[in-house]
């Protein structure tokens, strides 16, 4: 016989699992008396509408001078019985011109609130494999920092969703450096060498490119930190090398790393309005190197053996394939000099920093100015006071394995002599004029010292 089972006792039953359910809106008559799933469903979940973000793994970026938001539907409200609430998606925006690179960051956005912002769209949206709905904002200005939010009919929507406006010509995409080293390679194919020397920490290529006929050689490095200088600088001093000066490029040659950090580097030009310094693994390449390792550095705050600081070094010397990277292609090729491209928002001018520990060695400190006195006098800052290099890059540096490991002038090279110029760039109002003006400056700059290296 099959045992019955007492109202009583089912409705405690059905109390200790609505509980668990987090199902206490209910009362045991309504759930026993419910014949309909969905509508049980439907009735629970619409009452939480307001208190529950009907969307989640809100998306924003911008290309192309155009700002693309999306957006999945929360899982809560997935069911078909919710599609209603989709019918009509929404929009908001509000630009953000106080925003300052450099020294706002993602807690700037956290305090910002939907209810002030703009309603820039309001209507239905198809969304793809019916989950995810996507919007395509056209009126945006360059150089602008706005936030998102998207919202179903009703609810509180996704965000803050931060992005900048990033110029494309100010600041190159993986995909735009490869296609600027496949001309090169096409059009110079005697002079072009082009070699993948590893993988970034999100398995993007890292590629170096040799200009030039001739084994001795200088190497320029880009792009180490995210948000500083690099592949735009590069790429145009090859081109113009190779445009106007294959004479000396065939007694002394360049090779080229133009974006050590693409992954970073990447999310910056898609979009991130704040100041990105590591690798996608969130570690300093610039404090990776396994020189002086034992020593903890601290600066801007930070200390390198912190985790969570922007200049975290890594769990081990040379942890990161990016930094493997740039050192095995270095012994390789052993370049006279090398320049490691810094400062900030694609530009870089003619202060050069060394590493702080070869400030007392004089034979060394000679050799580095040996190199850097042609490369300033080609650049026809004439600013003399200036011109002096700073030994001040630290243990786990570019720089500091390159003077102790390879004993070789090894710079960052860092801030504009410009204050104006200074100033520009640093808060990331970088335009193609100013590009333009030092990218020919590093051009006159590297004519130079190859005239001199070559002579």
């Amino acid at each position: 016989m099959k045992k019955e089972v007492s109202i009583t006792n089912l409705s405690k039953r059905i109390l200790n699992r609505r509980k668990f359910l987090g199902l206490a809106s209910f009362t045991v008559s309504e759930i026993l008396s419910s014949l309909d799933k969905n509508k049980l469903y439907a009735k629970k979940t619409n009452n939480l509408i307001e208190e529950y973000r009907t969307f989640r793994d809100g998306h924003v970026f911008c290309k192309n001078n155009q700002v693309f938001v999306s957006a999945f539907k929360a899982m809560r409200f997935s069911k078909p019985v919710h599609n209603d609430l989709y019918k009509e998606i929404r929009i908001f925006h509000t630009e953000c011109p106080d925003f300052t690179f450099g020294t706002d960051y993602e807690e700037y956005f956290r305090a910002l609130d939907y209810k002030k912002a703009d309603l820039v769209f309001q209507g239905p949206v198809e969304p793809a494999l019916q989950s995810k709905f996507s919007f395509t904002d056209e009126n945006v200005k360059t150089g602008a920092v706005y936030c998102y939010w998207i919202a179903s009919s009703t609810g509180e929507p996704e965000g803050p969703l931060p992005v900048k406006v990033r110029d494309p010509d100010v600041w190159w995409t993986f995909e735009k450096v490869k296609a600027k080293i496949d001309f090169l390679k096409n059009a110079y194919p005697d002079y072009i060498q082009v070699q993948q020397i590893g993988f970034t920490a999100n398995r993007r290529s890292i590629t170096a490119i040799k200009a030039g006929q001739a084994e001795k050689c200088i190497a320029l490095i880009g792009a180490v930190h995210a948000g500083e200088a690099g592949p735009e600088l590069i790429m145009y001093v090859l081109k113009k090398l190779l445009e106007k000066h294959k004479d000396l490029l065939k007694k002394v040659s360049v090779i080229a790393i133009p974006s050590a950090n693409p992954d970073m580097r990447d999310k910056l030009a898609f979009g991130n309005p704040w100041y990105i310094r590591r690798n996608a693994n969130l570690v300093d390449i610039n404090r990776n190197f396994p020189t002086d390792w034992e020593k903890t550095e601290q600066n801007y705050g930070y200390s390198t053996d912190d985790p969570q600081g922007y200049t975290y070094r890594g769990q081990y010397p040379a942890s990161e394939s990016e930094t493997t990277a740039i050192m095995n292609y270095i012994k390789q090729t052993k370049p006279a000099a090398l320049f490691s491209f810094h400062f900030l928002a694609s530009i870089a001018g003619g202060t050069l920093l060394g590493s702080k520990d070869a400030v007392n060695d004089k034979g060394y400190v000679n050799l580095c100015y040996k190199i850097a006195r042609p490369y300033w006098k080609g650049m026809n800052l004439n600013e003399p006071k200036k011109e002096e290099i700073v030994f001040y890059c630290t243990a786990g540096s570019l720089p500091t394995w390159g003077y102790k490991s390879l004993g070789i002038p090894a710079f960052d090279v860092e801030d504009p002599f410009d204050p104006a110029d200074w100033a520009q760039c640093a808060k990331d109002h970088t335009d193609t004029s100013l590009l333009q003006k030092y990218q020919q400056l590093q051009f006159q700059g590297f004519t130079s010292l190859l005239t001199s290296i070559g002579s």
